[in-house]
């Protein structure tokens, strides 16, 4: 997710080009349309790319309208969203591999599940008989959950809820016991504002995530949340999420969201204390306050307690995997490739949209229509050519994704062909915003077979490839990549529509999107091609490199100052001393402890020069940030 500002003037050049198209008529879409120019090879290609152009343009048009109505499943807009896609399927001439000739893997997912209004409750007790009680949809909502609960049990506050330990040195769940607690906690993450926040600057960091911070909350053995909005990006009216918001992160974890001044009435009661004695009684005054040092706040409310009650109606609704096969010929025929990517979306905003509560069409143009063409277009050029590929060709658009990737677990449970002769799994998701040529490849290195692939695929394209050295899980590569089989991630990136009414058709690159598709057709030849099978690797984290040193940040004077040097460090190694007050790095000037930080992330393998002061001495340290150095 990306906070990004629209380009109106790309985006009008965008919108002409897309009248251009569609005022030609989809009519002219035929492989004859380019035996005009058979006597010249380039126009030849010109014509093709044209009207692939139009095709795919046409696919992610018509699927992102809003007569699909968000193609959440069980509505009759996904109906009408697999029509399409059948159609297609059949046109470009794909097997159809279930009895009947059908493409449809059927499957049921618990898509229609709500709370049940009179028995959800959210009580906050206090010391001296304070209470306050909540009115669900008023200020306070249940999120939608898989088990009934009734749950009583103390607060803490933990901040923002992130542990970034590892990455970052920041941690809001180590201060405080958070076992078996009910946990106050503030949604997304410190220092949104902030181009120089050590959370990625003003991009979302994967520490807002709902689902990452479920995850270490479990982990901890919380026993529920009260979420709160923050501060940054609350709107007007501070409106509480829908109950089915996020989706499956939630489904299993007592969840309720509360308004502020909920919170607030709270701190005045009881406000959270800093260090230096100074009480917060305000959400506002505690995000200040984390912003300008990033020092956690988290401690227990003291004598307060939540009651938590809620009960939820679930009913079932079927829907399906689409799914077409091109048969391979030769020796490696019955070794499969899949190439995937989700149909469904959010409908009128459930799961996990980002709106606010509004009641909209969530259209998904770029999420996940332009994934959806892939793959629909990809299926007409591969059967298309007069030879068949050297390993099986199945596609694969998934149902269900956005409900916690339910589609591709159900065909991984329930492989057409053999999982263990599945040997690449290749995945679209958001592929309609190419910016400076930009291709995001995340699990790249799932197999050592897929770097000299996708770099030989781009001699001929030429774009700009980003493979980021961690992985990536949350899209329908996932199920697969648990399953030991070698998978690669296609995205151009998330962006502010991101799961909102405005990731609508005429926001998109669809020529880029083609681009996309174009390397695409180029790297799932080269896995078809290879002698031997791709051999799943499961890829390793960066390995993390620490100065080793405890900074302190005097605020006020603006200086960095070493309190501590830990033993058989890097900062040890290189002469850093207690008391040294660090002045710059390179050429940047340091006047805050998170730039340290980012630093070191950024330059992490190569040799710093660290500038010091040291007893009114200044001096340059050459600091090598290699992590084989002992910590």
């Amino acid at each position: 997710m990306k906070r990004l500002k629209k380009d109106h003037s790309t985006m009008a050049i965008k919108k002409l080009l897309m009248m251009v198209l569609f005022t030609s008529g989809i009519a002219m879409l035929s492989v004859g349309s380019s035996t005009a120019f058979a006597d010249n090879p380039d126009d030849s290609e010109k014509a093709s790319q044209e009207t692939a152009l139009k095709q795919v343009t046409y696919d992610i048009k018509y699927l992102s309208s809003d007569e699909m109505g968000g193609r959440q499943p069980g509505t009759p807009g996904i109906k009408l969203a697999e029509d399409y896609i059948v159609a297609e399927y059949k046109k470009a001439g794909l097997k159809a591999p279930y009895e009947g000739d059908s493409y449809f893997q059927e499957m049921e997912v618990g898509n229609q599940r709500s709370v049940i209004k009179d028995k959800s409750v959210l009580v906050l007790k206090g010391p001296n008989d304070q209470k306050i009680e909540l009115d669900l949809g008023e200020n306070f909502v249940t999120l939608v959950g898989r088990n009934d609960y009734q749950l009583e049990a103390p607060l803490v506050f933990v901040g923002y809820g992130i542990d970034a330990e590892e990455d970052l040195n920041f941690n809001e769940l180590s201060p405080v016991d958070v076992e078996g607690k009910i946990l106050v906690m503030i949604r997304r993450e410190p220092q949104q504002g902030d181009e120089d926040s050590v959370f990625d600057g003003t991009e979302v960091s994967k520490h807002a995530y709902i689902r990452t911070k479920i995850g270490n909350l479990r982990a901890a053995d919380a026993a529920g949340v009260i979420m709160v909005n923050d501060g940054f990006s609350v709107t007007d009216d501070d409106a509480l999420v829908a109950e089915d918001q996020f989706g499956t992160a939630t489904s299993r974890f007592p969840f309720a969201h509360v308004k502020r001044d909920v919170i607030d009435e709270l701190l005045a009661l009881t406000p959270v204390v800093k260090a230096d004695g100074t009480e917060l009684s305000k959400l506002s005054e505690i995000e200040a306050a984390i912003d300008l040092t990033l020092e956690p706040l988290s401690q227990t409310l003291e004598g307060w307690t939540a009651t938590m009650e809620a009960a939820f109606l679930s009913q079932g609704v079927k829907t399906n995997n689409i799914i077409g096969v091109i048969e391979g010929e030769g020796p490696l025929a019955d070794e499969t490739i899949v190439i995937g990517g989700h149909y469904d979306h959010l409908g009128m905003g459930a799961y996990g949209s980002r709106a606010g509560g509004r009641k909209e069409i969530h259209n998904g143009a770029d999420d996940n229509a332009t994934g959806t063409a892939a793959v629909i277009e990809l299926a007409r050029r591969f059967n298309q050519r007069e030879t068949k590929p050297a390993r099986r060709l199945v596609f694969i658009c998934f149902t269900a994704e956005e409900m916690g990737l339910l589609g591709a677990r159900h065909y991984v449970e329930n492989p057409l062909y053999p999982l263990e002769k599945t040997v690449a799994m290749v995945n679209f998701d958001m592929i309609g915003w190419l910016r400076d040529d930009k291709l995001t490849i995340f699990n790249w290195n799932s197999c050592p077979e897929f770097g000299p692939v996708l770099d030989k695929a781009n001699e001929e394209i030429g774009l700009n490839l980003q493979k980021p050295a961690r992985g990536f899980g949350g899209s329908d590569h996932l199920p697969f990549f648990q399953r030991k089989i070698p998978v690669m991630f296609i995205h151009t990136g998330l962006t502010g529509t991101y799961h909102t009414p405005e990731d609508d058709f005429e926001t998109l690159d669809c020529a880029g999107a083609l681009k996309v598709i174009d390397y695409t057709e180029h790297v799932v030849d080269g896995i078809a091609n290879l002698e031997k099978a791709p051999v799943f690797g499961t890829p390793t984290s960066p390995p993390r490199v620490r100065l080793g040193v405890v900074l302190v940040n005097d605020t006020e004077a603006k200086t960095v100052t070493i309190e501590a040097v830990n033993d058989d460090s890097i900062g040890k190694r290189s002469g850093l001393q207690v008391g040294d007050v660090i002045m710059a790095i390179g050429d940047e000037a340091i006047t805050s402890r998170r730039q340290v930080t980012r630093a070191v992330r950024r330059d992490t393998g190569k040799t710093i020069k660290l500038k010091i002061k040291r007893d009114d001495v200044e001096m340059v340290l050459n600091v090598t940030l290699k992590a084989e150095v002992s910590q």
